[in-house]
């Protein structure tokens, strides 16, 4: 599918895909899929095989994970990112629609098989999750020191710990 130029330069402003030529962002998103969510309409479950990147162009998206609120996302942000460095990795939460959702789907396995052959655009695509996911982990790092760790301080440090080794290993 080819998306349009004007639209490749409004995705090239959103952090994930920050520094990708619009040329880049053409060949990056030749295979995104455009489509459409009715409110209430579920997006994917937690569980549900990570086979795409999402991007919201229009709408809101409500996240949760075990029936818990975890955020609300919106207009150009993205979800489902993870999806392009995990083969075969499950969905950790569910993405449903608030209002009707316009969004870009991106396969994950095209992706995949771009940072195997080394293409420019996929491996800065790369290096924007892991920064991307670096600053949530300092976040979620802060929120639970600040929170003060609570009865459960060893067994949320050793996921948070976990979580960073994941980050810092990952392998292409």
């Amino acid at each position: 599918m080819s998306i349009s130029t004007q639209l490749v330069k409004k995705l090239v402003q959103i952090p994930i895909f920050g520094g990708l030529t619009v040329a880049e962002a053409a060949e990056f998103f030749e295979v995104a899929v455009e489509d459409s969510l009715a409110r209430g309409a579920t997006l994917f479950r937690e569980g549900d095989d990570g086979d795409s990147l999402v991007v919201i162009l229009e709408g809101e998206v409500q996240i949760t994970r075990k029936t818990v609120e975890l955020s609300r996302l919106s207009k150009h942000n993205v979800l489902g990112e993870m999806s392009l460095v995990s083969e075969g990795e499950v969905r950790s939460a569910t993405a449903t629609a608030i209002t009707d959702v316009k969004l870009l789907r991106i396969p994950s396995k095209r992706v995949q098989k771009m940072i195997k052959g080394n293409n420019v655009a996929a491996l800065k695509v790369v290096v924007n999750l892991a920064q991307v996911m670096s600053k949530r982990l300092a976040a979620i790092s802060d929120r639970f020191a600040a929170a003060g760790g609570g009865a459960t301080t060893g067994k949320k440090r050793e996921e948070l710990a976990d979580f960073g080794r994941i980050l810092t290993t990952w392998q292409f």
